[in-house]
């Protein structure tokens, strides 16, 4: 026997309306802290077996009761109410311990998929069925205890009449409502914080965003985005770019937003290297044969050769760090301002800006 969230049931006489349904099943115990829900065959239950645990409301009043079916019992099921006991009152037996795991959520719940619990159940038997005490021990920090008996599922019934529906799409209207007010605090709460983004003067590109968030534009990224400059090579690492070395170099220093450090250049014509690191990647540009080729890659998994190619590149003007400051200053005045405020030679000025 199985229900369905917003369902009206009527229990033990009184009427009620499921708000949240759980799917769990058995598994092994395998971590330490799970080996206490180990125990002799016959108080556990199968890997694999399942059952349906209902919250359910009282349709006038306001009591709370969870009904519990087990998918291979036809016959009885157990009714019961938190409780404020600590432990199994006197007279009760362990009757069962395991490990469970919630594999389905509907409604209106504090569970997620995946949860994890220890449980315990004692029983007290009884005329007409047996007194039932629960312990679970959910991993993620809480202890929850409740307390009912067995009841035959035959004192359990499915309500369809007009009184039922109209309580149900009540609830149902209502779950709605609450669903839609919380997508809408949220579209609020955006909107205030790109609001506080505007008053901050901070960049509100996608970049920019991402950035803030902790995921930065790459220059991989960029490279695939501007092919009309670069064209990938058979490699993961290595591009060739239609730019001389110079202009690659600014241009990679303007999609980093100036995040550079440790540049160095040697710019002896027709065998420019030029080198520069960013948070994560090393920059290597090289002319090779009048062809520019930009290597992106981490700096552990640089080559001996570009490893020796990056020491022998000792000419530090720190031109390049000057440039990507301008840039993280948001300087809009272009490269022609940053030749003004640098001592250059005319031969250096043609060469890097003038091509």
């Amino acid at each position: 026997m199985e229900f369905n969230c917003y369902d009206v049931l009527e229990v033990q006489g009184s009427r009620y309306i499921i708000t949240e349904k759980i799917k769990y099943n058995e598994i092994i115990p395998k971590a330490d802290q799970e080996q206490a829900y180990k125990a002799k065959p016959s108080m556990q239950k199968s890997p694999g077996d399942y059952w349906h645990e209902y919250g359910l409301e009282a349709v006038e009043g306001t009591d709370k009761i969870w009904v519990t079916i087990e998918y291979n019992d036809n016959e009885w099921c157990t009714v019961s109410r938190t409780s404020y006991r600590k432990r199994a009152p006197k007279g009760f037996t362990l009757h069962q311990i395991g490990l469970e795991k919630v594999v389905a959520v509907d409604g209106d719940s504090g569970a997620s998929v995946g949860d994890r619990a220890g449980y315990k159940e004692y029983q007290l038997p009884c005329e007409g069925g047996a007194s039932v005490f629960f312990e679970e021990n959910w991993f993620k920090g809480e202890k929850m205890f409740a307390e009912g008996s067995r009841v035959q599922l035959v004192n359990i019934k499915l309500c369809n009449d007009a009184a039922a529906n109209a309580v149900r799409k009540k609830k149902r209207n209502q779950r709605l409502k609450e669903r839609l007010e919380g997508f809408a605090m949220a579209i609020g709460c955006g909107a205030l914080f790109l609001m506080c983004l505007v008053s901050w003067d901070s960049d509100l590109t996608w970049h920019g965003i991402r950035g803030t968030f902790g995921f930065p534009y790459t220059a991989k990224e960029h490279m695939h985005d501007t092919s009309v400059y670069y064209t990938k090579t058979d490699s993961d690492n290595e591009y060739t770019s239609s730019l001389d070395p110079v202009s690659t170099a600014l241009e990679l220093i303007d999609s980093l937003n100036g995040d550079i450090k440790n540049e160095g250049e040697s710019l002896a014509e027709g065998h420019e290297v030029i080198v520069f690191y960013d948070a994560k990647s090393a920059y290597i540009i090289t002319n090779v044969d009048g062809q520019t080729r930009v290597k992106v890659c981490e700096p552990g998994k640089l080559t001996p050769e570009e490893q020796e190619l990056i020491n022998s590149t000792i000419r530090k003007t720190h031109v390049l760090d000057s440039y990507a400051y301008m840039v993280r200053q948001r300087d809009s005045s272009g490269r022609e301002k940053f030749l003004n405020i640098h001592n250059l030679n005319e031969a250096d000025k043609a060469y890097m800006f003038n091509r």
